[in-house]
Formats: structure tokens, C-alpha cells, sequence
């Protein structure tokens, strides 16, 4: 199916026929709506006395097109932060409540007592019970990739000119790793392969009656241990053909790879408001919208559900990072999950850069789904990549 893009009011848009299909099934939301700031000074009215009921409207349509283990993410500030997770707690209930991701969005403010530097994201599920484990490559998590990544690289490095020279440093490394962050975890990632990638050597043995497995398409035979039974022959023989057996006095373990080494999700996360401008930039698409969103940030939520193939839906759409956080997320783990984006067709103000910048690309009155659009489409360009979205303006006839 191709990526839709919805250009209209989102709540319209929502409970349109034409949207009727997607309920139950969107395994993944995430809206970065308005903030209430009281201010007219970005791209977008962010000034709104009835905030509260209309992003509650939008939320119990949003419910409802969430699949059985769903979940959707809110990003908010202290603005409106306490008014979004009562709303919450009402449309999804206090139970469906999964936390509160808190992100670093500058330096510095200019707030005359705190020097408030983050944001937030509010996660609900649809039902909590249902939603899979939350977890993340550890390498995919900014505050541990580069440690973690050195490590590798100087293990590897060091590998090339002997395989025992190259244990020896591991050991030094992962014992000062956990010095200085206090962590005993790496300690199990303490073999090497004849390529030179760390690995944990993990058990196959399971809770379970005592006995014999023989695997004669491996001609593997294994006694039975004292007080556990072992792994399936089905799994063994699986762990086998993806060369994933690492042997030990006779004994098969499964191999885990230090780079695929996973961990819980933390609550506070190393994205800031400068990447999502800096996205732009890389596009070649500067002052053109000022509040984009990191799109690593977006694909650390996805990467974070484990969801695979998934329905990914933004109706504040924006400028449209959860587009790119889509493509870019689908080719680097060889996924197909598919977007659905809803951006009303708002006028830019006047006095916003991106007014100037759009009029500058040729579009004689511009609005914030140009944004969207332009971005998406400069994005499909420079990766040589096909268009593959279909755009439906105002699918709604009537909405009370």
C-alpha cells in the first residue's frame, strides 16, 4: 500500500468515511501538536483558548483508529503538560499510561527563574497489556553509541594483529566502561570470533526436566545437565543455520553480537531542537520551517516499539520529519513500514522566514502542507527514490 498523505482539518479528516478504514489497525501515532505558547510568531497559530477540548476530540478519534497494541506518543511542553495527561488519563485511562520521555531542547532559555532546557513526550497505549516489551540497540541510544563504538572499533583494530592481543584489550575496556559508567552489564560480551566482532556467549539450557538431545543433521549429541533440560532442536538447529553457535568444551551457546547488545528505554533522551533544524539544512531547505522535530528522534520511538511493518500515523504533520524518519528507518533495517500523515492547509504567517523561503521555491501563497510536501518530495529527489504517496485534499464533505 502506498504512504497517504491528507491535507484538511485532522479531526474532520479522522472521522471521515474515507478514514473509516484505518480504525484499528495503526500500530504507531505521534503528534507534535501546537504548544499553546500564546505566541504569533512561528509559521503555525499557536494560540488557542479552546486547546484543551480540541486536542481531547482528536485524541478519542485517535484511540480509536489505534490497532489492539498500539501506542502513541505526544510530544508537549510545561505549557500544556499537565492539561495533556489529564485528557490522557480520561481517553485512554490511568492504566494505559506506558511514562514520560524527557528531551534536552537547548542550552539555554531565556526564563527569567528556571532555564528550562527540555520537552516532553507522553506515551499511552491503547491497551498496555497488549504493547510489546519497549527496548533499544544500545547503539541506536546517543548516550552509549560512542562509547560503545570505540570499543568495537579498537577491539577490531587490535584484532588484525592477533586474535590474543586483542582479547587482553577487551578486558581492559570493558573493565574501564564499567568504572566509568558503573555498569556490569558489558561484562558478558568477553569472546571474540575469527572476525574480530565481540560477542556474549548466552546458555541454551532452559527450565525443564533433565535429558538427552541428539541433533543427527548436526551430528550434535548432548547429555542430559543436572537440574535443566536444554534448548529445542528446532531452536538449535535454527541458532545453526545463521551461524549463530559458538562451542565451549563441547557445549553449544548462542551468540549475541556487542553491536546488537539491547537495553530497557530511559526516560531521558539526547535530542535537541537543533537537529531537526539541522535535518532541514542537510536538505538544502533552510528557514523553511522553525520547529521541526529531530527525525532520529522519531526513529528511536518506532525503533522502540518493535513493531515491524508498521502503520505510522502524524495528523500534525508538520513539516513532515515522521515522513523521512519512515524512509530512513525502512532502509536501515529493512522494514516496510508506511506513513500516513493529515497537515491542515494553514497559511504561513507573513512574518515567519518560511513565508519568505516559499515564495522564494514559487508558491504564491504559502501553507504549511507546501512545507510537508516539499520537504518529502526534496527528500525522494536527492535519494533517488520514487514518489510513492498519494495526496487527498479535504476528503471530508461535511463535519459537525
Amino acid at each position: 500500500m502506498k504512504n497517504e498523505i491528507y491535507v484538511g482539518d485532522n479531526l474532520a479528516t479522522m472521522y471521515s468515511n474515507e478514514f473509516a478504514k484505518h480504525k484499528n489497525s495503526i500500530q504507531f501515532i505521534y503528534i507534535d501538536p501546537p504548544y499553546n505558547t500564546i505566541t504569533n510568531n512561528f509559521a503555525y497559530n499557536d494560540n488557542n483558548e479552546k486547546w484543551s477540548k480540541d486536542i481531547k476530540k482528536r485524541l478519542i478519534i485517535a484511540k480509536e483508529m489505534l490497532a489492539p497494541s498500539g501506542v502513541i506518543f505526544i510530544s508537549i511542553d510545561d505549557n500544556e503538560l499537565a492539561s495533556l495527561l489529564n485528557i490522557c488519563y480520561e481517553v485512554f485511562g490511568k492504566s494505559n499510561y506506558v511514562g514520560l520521555f524527557i528531551t534536552k531542547q537547548a542550552q539555554r532559555s531565556n526564563a527569567k527563574f528556571i532555564n528550562t532546557v527540555h520537552e516532553y513526550i507522553v506515551a499511552f497505549a491503547k491497551n498496555k497489556k497488549k504493547l510489546p516489551r519497549f527496548y533499544i540497540k544500545r547503539l541506536e541510544n546517543p548516550s552509549e553509541a560512542e562509547q560503545i563504538l570505540a570499543i568495537i572499533r579498537k577491539v577490531k583494530s587490535t584484532f588484525k594483529k592477533s586474535k590474543e592481543s586483542a582479547k587482553n584489550e577487551l578486558k581492559q575496556l570493558i573493565d574501564k566502561y564499567m568504572i566509568a559508567t558503573g555498569e556490569t552489564w558489558i561484562k558478558n560480551y568477553s569472546h571474540i570470533d575469527d572476525e574480530g566482532n565481540i560477542f556474549f556467549a548466552k546458555d541454551l539450557s532452559t527450565p525443564g526436566k533433565p535429558s538427552r538431545l541428539d541433533i543427527e543433521e548436526i551430528n550434535l549429541h548432548l547429555e542430559p545437565l543436572k537440574t535443566r533440560g536444554w534448548s529445542s532442536k528446532e531452536k538449535i538447529l535454527k541458532l545453526h543455520s545463521e551461524k549463530r553457535l559458538f562451542y565451549k568444551n563441547g557445549r553449544p551457546y548462542e551468540i549475541h553480537y556487542l553491536e546488537e547488545a539491547t537495553n530497557n528505554v530511559p526516560s531521558i533522551l539526547d535530542f535537541y531542537s537543533r537537529q531537526g533544524t539541522n535535518d532541514l539544512n542537510k536538505l538544502g531547505l533552510y528557514n523553511i520551517f522553525e520547529t521541526p522535530k529531530p527525525v532520529e528522534m522519531i526513529k528511536f520511538l518506532i525503533r522502540c516499539t518493535q513493531h515491524e511493518d508498521a502503520t505510522i500515523l502524524d495528523f500534525y504533520a508538520g513539516s513532515g520529519t515522521t515522513a523521512q524518519a519512515v524512509y530512513e528507518i525502512n532502509k536501515e533495517d529493512n522494514m516496510s513500514h508506511r506513513y500516513i500523515l493529515i497537515q491542515l492547509d494553514e497559511m504561513i504567517n507573513p512574518k515567519s522566514p518560511s513565508y519568505s523561503v516559499l515564495k522564494g521555491l514559487g508558491y504564491s501563497k504559502p501553507r504549511i502542507d507546501h512545507v510537508m510536501i516539499h520537504r518529502i518530495n526534496t527528500y525522494l529527489t536527492l535519494n533517488d527514490l520514487p514518489i510513492d504517496y498519494i495526496v487527498k485534499e479535504k476528503v471530508y464533505e461535511w463535519f459537525i
